[in-house]
């Protein structure tokens, strides 16, 4: 391990402050499947039930609603509840518990107001992502020296869909990422905690559905990596008590074991997985390889150090999790993950990638050093990925006209436009504007 400086929680602390601000501060902000989660949490504090029944919200039957209401929410049993993952709403209950006790309301007079949802959900999410980054700063520096460890945050902070997405709204993956992270510095650090290991694991599922069967794997390699029976026993037992809790509670306020977004027969084998993988990878509109190509780096780190290769148990889990968010994407029938932009489907995978590109940096200070022009050719094109990741990431922040390409014209009707390279999303900023 490499020793640590004095200042490192100085750097953390001002790495976490300064993303926070950037996050916040960044001009596009809205809320899409994360719309009326804030105003469930006013109706727990306020009334005790998350039924959104006696607040005013819009009302219709065009598209965008369903019975009569946003398709948002869902009528069962005589409550209006959430229909979106219910995680990141219970896990922000105390900073709207505190916003509320300063007189803040998302529904004054029980009236919804979007824009006072979109303010709170600016600040948190900011405030969220900006943990994330913390936390993936501390796992760098369980591997890395201080100056590689905030060079490598920052990366991740503005290079990736943190930055263009995760922080822009409080999407599922704003809470599963901080989550997640939270679970890679536990076993980046060997620590010994399975009862908050299995409970960083359960509100994961919670949080993001789509992410259970990666969870599974992780919770697998956790199992096989603890010390001793007894650790064994502790995480296995916390992890079904958190996932019998989470379920009971489910089925008594919707009904189902998921939210009631997901529809059981959507992740079935079809003949368009093919299709979904090229456009979650190459498409103009949300190709991973095409928004944030530097997530080419840790894999060729990986491959091309492997035999220096820190932590290769940690390495495979980090591959394996990639694989596994891929996979089940492309059973996925909205591939594309509805109004958003780039590759929000795949932010989940975001610090695995990173802990990936850890292991394999410290790799490549621990071989024998290259010959110079390939050390060059090394530099270069991480510099080149890493530009053109910031760029296109940096559209998506700073214009809200990359958000507004989803509806001119209307997305769910002209879905050709995912693959138009005429014009993709991120020269919106340019092209909406003439």
């Amino acid at each position: 391990m490499w020793r640590l400086p004095v200042n490192r929680h100085l750097c953390g602390f001002v790495l976490f402050f300064a993303s926070g601000l950037v996050f916040y501060l960044s001009p596009s902000h809205y809320v899409t499947d994360s719309a009326y989660s804030m105003l469930m949490d006013e109706a727990i504090l306020r009334r005790g039930t998350p039924s959104m029944l006696a607040y005013r919200v819009p009302r219709g039957d065009g598209p965008g609603f369903l019975n009569g209401y946003p398709l948002h929410l869902m009528l069962y049993n005589g409550r209006l509840v959430y229909a979106f993952p219910w995680g990141a709403p219970l896990l922000s209950l105390p900073a709207v518990a505190m916003v509320e006790a300063a007189g803040f309301q998302v529904a004054p007079g029980r009236v919804y107001n979007v824009g006072n949802e979109i303010r709170l959900q600016s600040a948190l999410s900011a405030v969220v992502s900006a943990s994330t980054l913390w936390l993936l700063f501390e796992t760098a520096i369980v591997f890395l020296p201080l100056g590689w460890s905030v060079g490598l945050a920052l990366g991740a902070a503005f290079c990736t869909q943190i930055w263009s997405t995760v922080s822009r709204s409080l999407w599922p993956q704003t809470w599963y990422l901080f989550l997640i992270s939270a679970a890679i510095l536990l076993l980046a650090r060997k620590s010994r905690r399975p009862v908050l290991l299995a409970t960083l694991l359960a509100w994961a599922c919670l949080t993001r559905p789509a992410a259970v069967p990666g969870v599974i794997i992780v919770g697998l390699y956790t199992v096989y990596a603890c010390g001793s029976a007894g650790e064994r026993m502790v995480l296995v037992g916390t992890g079904a008590l958190w996932t019998a809790a989470l379920a009971a509670m489910l089925l008594t306020f919707t009904g189902r074991l998921l939210a009631p977004v997901y529809h059981p027969g959507w992740f079935v084998f079809t003949h368009g997985m093919a299709a979904h993988l090229g456009g979650l990878l190459f498409s103009p509109s949300r190709g991973l390889l095409i928004y944030t190509p530097c997530v080419l780096i840790p894999f060729y780190l990986a491959i091309r150090y492997r035999a220096t290769l820190p932590r290769p148990g940690l390495a495979l889990l980090s591959i394996a999790m990639f694989a596994a968010t891929s996979g089940v994407l492309i059973f996925f029938p909205i591939w594309w993950g509805g109004w958003c932009y780039g590759p929000r489907q795949l932010a989940d995978t975001v610090p695995w990638l990173v802990l990936l590109a850890v292991l394999g940096l410290r790799a490549a200070r621990d071989a024998p050093p290259p010959a110079a022009i390939v050390r060059r050719l090394e530099v270069t094109a991480s510099a080149l990925l890493l530009a053109v990741s910031l760029a296109l990431n940096a559209a998506g922040a700073l214009s809200p006209a990359a958000m507004d390409w989803n509806a001119l014209p209307p997305l769910e009707t002209h879905m050709d436009r995912l693959w138009d390279w005429r014009h993709p999303p991120f020269l919106a900023w340019i092209q909406l504007q003439r």
